[in-house]
């Protein structure tokens, strides 16, 4: 039998009262964990055996925080999704300083003065984190996109990320290139999962570690330069997937001038500080780009790798969609003109533009549709002919307002449907953070499809 003890931090110095404990015997090991204050531990374990009993005492001593600097970059990948050229993105990434002596740092790209001159990265990633979702509990299927993991199953999630429990429970991804990779995140209380390509099984991870780390495993390499489907399946345990990294076509790197950092050095004590990445995508070409942005300090180094593509610029017609409010409904439409005898009889408030959808015939949008509750005074919209997952129990139809995108085209967004369980009403946004509906009893109910 093997005794062992380990810090959380993982960096051999304890960041926190956390201890675990590792007992291995005959091949199997059990993992136990404990919060214990600062100072000396002293315990014993009893082990009852079929000749006897055995005690075991072990003495640890847990000594404060590191006292040097030390660097922690979050997010480390960032994926800015599909847009136009022209278009101006920004992305905040956290620096937080886990020590305790102030952190002196720089940031830049490759080829910055003093930092190191490295190639794009191979293979682009792609999250599978919804950000709507962190802290709901649920986490939204994209399956009938096309766009996003299909999942089956019991799912929830964690920070916006899919996880899931169960045994069985499944994940669908289709995917174009030659190979592809998987960000998931090991735990103590990871099973096992098997990975498909095209219903084949290629893998099975152990998705175990004493303590929760982010891993990237490649799973397939020298695929057909072809459409596939990724199949993941939960063996049991707990398994979160971050997302994947797909293999196959190019990744260019942006002229110069194309990404800002700002600040891009500072000194930061025992807060978290924002550093923003800026992106200008004026007269450039289309393609998908990536990019290393680096973080170096006298508390350690890090690397942030950065994804967009940018598409061909398109001619399409956009559809202006109008929010209105009477009593508690929200009523959106494209066509306030012709509906203005019942606004104003119902005593509707024009809120302005909300968003924009898609002109019939649109490639890569379907109808999307709205019914009214009026014993509710409800509006629900949806994609779906019949509703989708919901009930339309007192519903009637009011038919189609314009397309929505079914998966994120070049200069779209999310658009978020939330609902008051209380109440049974809806609420359309593409505001991640639901316009502060959440302290009003509403609760995040999935992607809606993708607008303007």
């Amino acid at each position: 039998m093997v005794l062992t003890f380990e810090n959380e931090g993982g960096s051999g110095k304890i960041q926190s009262g956390a201890l675990l404990m590792r007992l291995e015997s005959g091949g199997q090991s059990a993992v136990f964990r404990r919060e214990a204050p600062i100072g000396t531990l002293r315990n014993a374990i009893r082990f009852q055996f079929p000749g006897g009993t055995k005690t075991v005492f072990f003495q640890v001593r847990l000594s404060e925080l590191a006292s040097t600097a030390l660097l922690d970059i979050e997010p480390n990948r960032v994926d800015l999704g599909v847009v136009r050229p022209g278009d101006e993105i920004a992305q905040r990434i956290h620096l937080t300083n886990r020590g305790r002596e102030p952190l002196k740092w720089k940031a830049g790209l490759s080829g910055t003065k003093g930092l190191a001159t490295e190639a794009p990265p191979s293979g682009r990633y792609v999250s599978f984190r919804r950000a709507a979702a962190a802290g709901t509990g649920i986490y939204p299927s994209g399956g009938h996109s096309g766009e996003g993991p299909e999942i089956s199953g019991p799912w929830s999630e964690e920070s916006g990320h899919p996880a899931s429990q169960e045994a069985h429970s499944s994940l669908r991804y289709r995917f174009a290139g030659t190979g592809v990779g998987l960000f998931v995140w090991k735990n103590p209380e990871g099973g096992t999962a098997n990975v498909f390509i095209d219903e084949k099984l290629i893998a099975q991870i152990d998705m175990f570690a004493d303590r929760k780390e982010k891993v990237e495993i490649v799973v397939a390499e020298n695929l057909p330069d072809a459409p596939h489907l990724l199949t993941v399946v939960n063996g049991g345990g707990r398994f979160i997937l971050e997302g994947v990294r797909l293999f196959g076509k190019p990744l260019l790197k942006g002229p110069r001038g194309w990404i800002n950092v700002f600040p891009d050095s500072g000194m930061t004590t025992r807060e978290t500080d924002y550093v923003t990445i800026a992106l200008h995508t004026r007269q450039m070409a289309s393609g998908l780009y990536a990019e290393r942005i680096y973080f170096t300090s006298n508390g350690g180094d890090a690397v942030v790798e950065l994804f967009v593509e940018i598409a061909a610029e398109t001619q399409l017609r956009f559809l202006d969609v109008y929010r209105y409010f009477a009593g508690a409904d929200y009523l959106y439409t494209t066509n306030p003109t012709g509906e203005l005898s019942r606004l104003q009889a119902k005593g509707y408030r024009n809120l302005g533009i909300a968003f924009r959808l898609f002109s019939s015939g649109t490639a890569g949008t379907t109808e999307f549709f709205r019914w009214f509750n009026p014993a509710l005074g409800d509006h629900y919209y949806s994609s779906e002919p019949g509703g989708g997952v919901k009930v339309l129990n007192g519903y009637l139809f009011e038919g189609s307002i314009g397309n929505i995108a079914t998966f994120r085209l070049a200069g779209t967004k999310e658009l978020y449907r939330w609902y008051n369980p209380s109440t049974g009403r809806h609420f359309y946004t593409t505001d991640q953070g639901g316009e502060g509906f959440g302290k009003k009893g509403y609760r995040f109910d999935g992607i809606a499809g993708y607008v303007r």
